[in-house]
């Protein structure tokens, strides 16, 4: 457990627009940073990071928090985790109390596994550089490959030895798990024997990372001709995930941001031979076919990337299906098609690094390009494969989420393709009106069909929607605005006493227990301070309360959808009106829940059950509403 005190003292020295920058490019506008969401894709910026609040928030997919809250997301760490990830930031020492037997068997599994990847990677490592073996075998295989020192070193490569159960007997004798060994995938179990042995034995190891540096996994080379596998993957675990990792982008994210530009090669060397070329805006998928998960990752830095993948039959297959892919990503995809039997870490070693970022420069051909020139295209003379060819790019064409690039794109090729622009244009709509999951083209009509009825059977809020909406916008007041003071009647009183007192008279609580809770601590907060402080709420443990609050902040300039659409209410400052926004969204709140009652009393007199004393109530209860009305300056409705 990390003690209150030292929780205070990170939140105190953590500054957000740091811990934020070193997962996304931001830029100052105003008070605030700005930069695209990490979580969702978009082209246009609607991520804002407060560094006076200390909060993010994106007003497109709507994730904000606090700094420890972004690492919790962006990295899937849990709580105590984020936290001790920006104490290592920022130096601050967190010193946990030692743990009983029981808690050390109940720390989380997650935990343990990181720390058996990091133990084992220190082996092989260790084994590399400081063995006889390791240097005759591992060492030498690496730089008769042609890495320097420094490049195995950047990338913490290793050397697992020949004896069956080197590392599970250094990790053993360090007490660690026979469990957590297996379910890491460093040891497997001889079924045979019944004895724990090394998985990646007589091989030599590449480390795969996380975006933020943590070794997740590893890739084994075998040196024995007779190995089952030539290259063996861990197997995927709680942190190891093959198709939401990239190899070598927590080496090059720095650089994929500077150039703007993400190179996609196919194995481990080639991300090794580009970076020794001084070319190190690229990444690997890490033994497994690209997908959505991992373009999104490079999408957090960059919007553009280049494939170079080998220019064998399955080869192309992968550039074809991932140019679909990323462009309905919204990626620009270009591709680079390298002479036959060479690679990016082969073709590397010809060139020095001008003439080689220069080669890579001048073949980098747009999408269309590249399918015009793998499918040769302008060979063809069967009149039905010319046509299968043109509707494969214009398929393509129909990914791209942006319409003005998609009429750029067949302006652009339509002389190319030899296609009048207008039929293009409708080839493309059609295609794009087909385009299913990862251009599955079969079940999409009916997907389109549904959107349309959604579309058609949008409704008015219902009046428990308008109630939560309501409950909110009083809740944003509170925690904005709760301190503010404004005269009544020659008394001094605030914003805060305003609403609890008004509320507490007519015995008003919240409809979900989140604002309920929230409600109650705000009214705790002011009991032992005297007035809201928003850091306890935008710091808060409570992860529920934590992201109500933030979400709350975020929008503090904003006015209720009700008031702004149906009664063109507008203000300019709503601090400078404090008293009368207040009065309103009580008196809204109030008039919302009489709308309740009224609704339950008239659905019993339609079935008949309503008394005389009901009766009586809804007369009340109508007047009341009609009173309220009156004081908001709205017609009764």
């Amino acid at each position: 457990m990390i003690p209150k005190d030292t929780i205070d003292k990170i939140f105190e020295t953590v500054r957000i627009e740091e811990v934020v920058g070193d997962f996304v490019p931001l830029k100052k506008k105003g008070v605030n940073f700005i930069g695209n969401c990490p979580f969702h894709n978009e082209k246009t910026p609607s991520f804002t990071v407060s560094a006076s609040k200390g909060i993010f928030k994106c007003f497109g997919c709507g994730k904000g928090g606090n700094s420890v809250k972004f690492i919790m997301e962006i990295e899937h760490y849990t709580y105590p985790e984020a936290l001790k990830f920006i104490a290592k930031k920022y130096q601050i020492e967190i010193v946990e109390q030692e743990l009983t037997n029981e808690q050390q068997q109940k720390q989380s599994k997650k935990e343990s596994l990181y720390i058996v990847s990091k133990f084992a990677n220190d082996y092989f490592q260790k084994t590399l550089w400081d063995t006889e073996e390791g240097k005759l075998i591992g060492l030498s295989y690496f730089k008769e490959r042609g890495f320097n020192e420094d490049i195995i070193r950047k990338f913490e490569l290793g050397y697992n030895p020949k004896v069956k159960d080197g590392l599970t007997k250094a990790a053993l004798k360090m007490a660690f798990d026979k469990d957590v060994l297996i379910e890491s995938g460093v040891s497997v179990k001889n079924e045979s024997t019944g004895k724990f042995v090394d998985r990646f034995r007589d091989r030599t190891i590449f480390p795969i990372h996380s975006f933020s540096g943590r070794v997740l996994g590893f890739g084994g080379r075998a040196f024995n001709p007779k190995a089952k596998a030539k290259y063996l993957n861990s197997p995927e675990s709680v942190i190891y995930y093959k198709s939401k990792v990239l190899y070598g982008l927590f080496q090059s994210k720095s650089a994929i941001g500077k150039e703007d530009n993400c190179f996609i090669v196919e194995g481990y060397t080639d991300v090794l031979s580009m970076h020794q070329n001084g070319i190190e805006n690229v990444v690997s998928a890490s033994g497994t076919a690209l997908g959505i998960d991992q373009l999104k990752l490079i999408s957090r830095i960059t919007e553009n990337v280049t494939l170079l993948f080998d220019g064998d039959e399955a080869g192309i297959k992968a550039t074809y299906r991932t140019i679909n892919l990323a462009l309905k990503e919204g990626i620009t995809v270009k591709v680079i098609i390298f002479p036959e039997g060479e690679d990016p870490d082969s073709y590397s070693k010809n060139f020095s690094n001008t003439e080689f970022k220069a080669y890579l420069s001048n073949n980098a051909l747009n999408f269309v390009d590249y399918k015009i020139q793998i499918s040769k295209l302008q060979e063809q003379t069967d009149p039905k494969e010319i046509i299968k060819r043109k509707r494969d790019i214009f398929k393509s064409i129909a990914n791209i989420p942006d319409a003005l690039i998609r009429a750029q794109y067949c302006k652009t090729y339509c002389k190319t393709l030899d296609v009048n622009e207008k039929i293009m244009l409708q080839e493309v709509a059609k295609a794009r009106s087909l385009v299913g999951v990862e251009g599955d083209f079969s079940k999409a009509p009916l997907q389109k069909k549904n959107d349309e009825n959604n579309k058609k059977e949008k409704t008015k809020l219902t009046a428990t929607d308008k109630l939560n909406k309501l409950e909110e916008e009083v809740l944003r007041i509170l925690l904005n605005y709760g301190n503010e003071e404004f005269i009544i009647e020659q008394e001094k009183t605030t914003v805060a006493e305003m609403i609890i007192n008004d509320l507490a008279v007519d015995e008003i609580s919240f409809s979900t227990p989140l604002f309920n809770e929230l409600y109650d601590e705000i009214e705790s907060e002011i009991e032992q301070k005297g007035a809201i402080d928003i850091y306890h709420f935008i710091n808060n443990p409570n992860q529920n309360i934590n992201s109500l609050a933030i979400d709350l902040i975020s929008n503090q300039h904003s006015i209720s959808e009700n008031w702004v659409e149906k009664h063109n209410i507008f203000t300019v400052r709503e601090n400078e009106k404090m008293r009368k926004t207040t009065e309103k969204s009580i008196l809204s709140l109030k008039k919302c829940h009489v709308d309740l009652q009224i609704i339950a009393l008239q659905q019993q007199i339609k079935e008949g059950k309503l008394d005389k004393n009901g009766i009586k109530k809804l007369s009340k209860l109508t007047q009341i509403k009609t009173h309220i009305s009156k004081s908001l300056g709205r017609n009764v409705g």
